[in-house]
């Protein structure tokens, strides 16, 4: 049975966990009691017992039997308490009767040994017609260590003191101590019946198993048996633990109640992709994904393309550095990587409609069947990025390596055999070039060695280099284009995979994370109230 130390530290701990995710009563309730607690504990062990009754209920007279003084005034008909006052049987305990707010004070001397360490309040009348009795009973009701309860034959089964009182305190059972009485006022078979209708009537509050005596503050009937349950009290210097247990039993079970039972566990692999891909989607992914497909393709033809007529690609920009990416690792960069953008555009408003879309989803799934505060917990969790999100995910694209800034080294065989067959053809021109010079001069020609067969077209060297030149270069760089495109798919499936692992690693780490720690907090709390309820 944990000690009630314990059970106010597990209270705290719960209150840290469930701050602002139950309705504001149930947590300052939850936290008076905190306060309240480490204060009547420091305040000391002295047993504080209280006699509350109705008017006329001889409650004053039955404090007088109890102390053996004379201390409170009694009247049968009007109140006669008006505010708290105490009778210690030792010495005063100031900072417990601050506590309690009770100023009327009194040492005297304990009728029998075993209620030396205990207080008796009187307390005003609870129907008392007068705002400030009834305010003041209310109060020591939270406040007071054991309740006797005083009764009178004429008003027992009184709703008032049944609904008001009795019953709320069902979960304080062990703190209350119920008296009839005026006793004398009955033969014995009238006592014996009230006696069995008070405590039919203690059964429906829910406080059956409470102990009923029947007193007589005028003949004195009971008062020693009262006495003799207030010196056990005292003795065993357990009642205000008691007390504060069933404290934090009602604001447990107030916790408990607002937190509830509701399922929990991590979002599923299908719910996280379907971020991932919304998110992808918000952060340009598929536009970067092209974009690397077209930058491999205007690469490639910068590499392979015919010299003669490559250079035409070089007016059209990169798709990749107009959106400044794929720089490459180890590419010197103009400004810092943690302030390193893109140029992509931003985000569309049907993209920004599927991301709200998806982020609710995940707040729905991982908060069924929390609290509606809770639940709201767990949406402001997943929301809590929102301002940020947008610049996390551009960083995330900016920092992939796209694996587009090497060279293929074929591309590099390629543009040396594209070069190759250009030196060709310069070589064939230059060649029939010179004939016709030298021709024009009268001049022998250089021999031109015709290829091909005898009787069939034979074509000069010259001819066949720069028909062969021109002709082997573009048949080479269309082929080569065909194998680029191929390349180029590839390349691209490939970053769209790198980016959306990005993207991934900025859902899990800004929306993920907060929103399962937000259910790791709640499984936490329904843990600790667990150990309470």
């Amino acid at each position: 049975m944990a000690t009630v130390t314990q059970q106010l530290d597990v209270l705290r701990d719960t209150l840290d966990l469930v701050a602002g995710r139950v309705p504001a009563e149930d947590e300052a309730r939850a936290r008076g009691v905190l306060t309240h607690a480490s204060k009547r504990l420091a305040a000391g062990p002295q047993t504080v017992v209280a006699l509350a009754g109705a008017t006329g209920s001889g409650k004053s007279s039955l404090f007088n039997a109890i102390s053996g003084t004379q201390l409170a005034q009694q009247g049968a008909r009007r109140p006669t308490t008006s505010t708290s006052q105490a009778a210690s049987f030792s010495a005063t305990n100031t900072d417990l009767l601050d506590l309690l707010g009770v100023k009327r004070r009194h040492e005297v001397a304990p009728p029998r040994p075993d209620m030396a360490e205990l207080i008796l309040l009187d307390l005003p009348d609870h129907d008392s017609t007068a705002a400030s009795h009834r305010e003041e009973v209310d109060r020591m009701i939270t406040v007071v260590d054991q309740f006797v309860w005083v009764l009178d034959p004429q008003k027992y089964a009184d709703a008032a003191i049944h609904k008001r009182y009795l019953q709320p305190l069902a979960r304080h059972r062990e703190v209350i101590t119920v008296v009839l009485n005026q006793a004398d006022r009955l033969t014995p078979t009238q006592l014996s019946q009230a006696l069995a209708h008070i405590r039919q009537l203690l059964e429906a509050d829910g406080l059956g198993d409470v102990p009923l005596l029947a007193t007589s503050a005028l003949t004195g009937q009971g008062v020693d048996d009262l006495r003799t349950r207030l010196g056990a009290l005292a003795t065993a210097k357990k009642a205000s633990s008691a007390r504060l247990a069933a404290d934090v039993a009602v604001a447990a079970n107030g916790l408990d109640a607002a937190v509830g039972r509701g399922r929990t566990g991590k979002a599923s692999g299908a719910t996280i992709d379907r971020l991932t891909a919304q998110l992808a989607a918000s952060a340009g992914v598929p536009l970067v994904a092209d974009a690397v497909r077209r930058s491999v393709k205007h690469r490639g033809q910068l590499a392979t393309g015919w010299p003669v007529v490559k250079w035409l690609a070089k007016l059209r920009p990169d798709p990749l550095k107009r959106l400044r990416l794929g720089a490459g690792k180890g590419t010197p960069q103009l400004e810092e990587p943690g302030v390193q953008r893109s140029s992509l555009p931003s985000r569309s408003s049907s993209a920004e409609a599927q991301l709200s879309t998806g982020l609710r989803i995940l707040a729905d799934e991982l908060s069924t069947g929390m609290p509606p505060l809770w639940q709201e917990a767990v949406g402001r969790a997943v929301h809590r990025s929102d301002e940020t999100l947008a610049d996390s995910l551009d960083r995330a694209v900016v920092a992939t390596d796209l694996r587009v800034s090497r060279t293929p080294v074929w591309w590099q065989l390629v543009r040396g055999v594209q070069w190759l067959l250009i030196a060709a053809v310069v070589v064939g021109v230059l060649w029939l070039t010179l004939n016709v010079v030298l021709g024009y001069f009268g001049l022998p020609q250089v021999a031109v060695y015709p290829l091909g067969p005898e009787e069939g077209l034979r074509v000069p060297v010259p001819t066949a280099l720069i028909i062969g030149g021109v002709a082997v270069g573009l048949l080479l760089s269309l082929l080569s284009q065909l194998f680029i495109s191929v390349s180029a798919r590839r390349t691209a499936r490939r970053a769209r995979k790198a980016l959306e692992a990005s993207v991934r690693e900025v859902a899990e780490r800004e929306v993920l994370a907060p929103a399962e720690a937000e259910v790791a907090r709640y499984a936490a709390a329904r843990e600790q109230l667990d150990k309470l309820t």
